[in-house]
């Protein structure tokens, strides 16, 4: 067999159904592997309630009026 001859029947090979399909799912086979080996579980995120701090309210106003108000002369 020469080499003329051997490039059609390559071309027949690779374009059976059968040979596309079996490649097709082989690449999916691999990948699948490949993610089950390389998978790894994320660790849980702990997440902490966060302390609400109270303001403490502003001082009530002053009853003195003499201090609010400006001095008169």
């Amino acid at each position: 067999m020469d080499s003329v001859a051997f490039i059609p029947l390559i071309k027949q090979v690779l374009s059976d159904w059968r040979v596309i399909f079996i490649t097709v799912a082989m690449v999916f086979i691999v990948s699948l592997a490949k993610y089950v080996v390389s998978y790894r579980k994320k660790p849980a995120v702990v997440r902490q309630k966060r302390v609400v701090v109270k303001k403490a309210p502003p001082p009530p106003p002053a009853e003195d009026a003499e201090d609010e108000a400006p001095a008169e002369e």
